[in-house]
């Protein structure tokens, strides 16, 4: 959670703000940093968790998946805040705002469901090489 509060510092930074070269490179260094701490934290939990149940395993990649997700939009609304012109239109922030969302829930959904589906259906085996020559038979050769 530190993390996150990290970021939400961050992007209340004036280098938020500002447009220049420089600012765009010192955003940049604060957000490879938190991304560090962010997973630094999450290897210590992760580690301090230990061996649990396949269930408590899943909820606690869960967590971490959700907060891996929410620091990249918090740096997506960064990158896109620094980009933006100062003074928006009237409305045009909000539409803006709306698509953003919306995309976002899109995306999050999808996300989730890869998950849930990468944990419920076991991959199949894998299909043994096709023979290439169907005339001949392979197999072991004793010597």
């Amino acid at each position: 959670m530190r993390a996150i509060f990290l970021v939400l510092l961050a992007a209340a930074s004036p280098a938020a703000l500002a447009t220049d070269p420089a600012a765009q490179a010192q955003l940049l260094r604060q957000q490879q940093s938190d991304a560090f701490a962010l997973q630094l934290q999450q290897s210590v939990q992760s580690f301090r968790a230990g061996a649990l149940a396949p269930e408590r395993r899943l909820e606690l990649e869960s967590t971490l998946r959700d907060q891996r997700l929410q620091q990249s939009d918090a740096f997506y609304r960064q990158q896109v805040q620094q980009a933006q012109p100062l003074a928006p239109a009237p409305g045009q922030r909000g539409a803006e705002l709306l698509r953003f969302e919306q995309q976002n829930a899109v995306d999050l959904d999808r996300a989730r469901a890869e998950a849930a589906d990468a944990v419920v259906r076991p991959r199949p085996p894998a299909a043994p090489a096709p023979n290439p020559e169907p005339a001949v038979v392979w197999g072991p050769v004793l010597r």
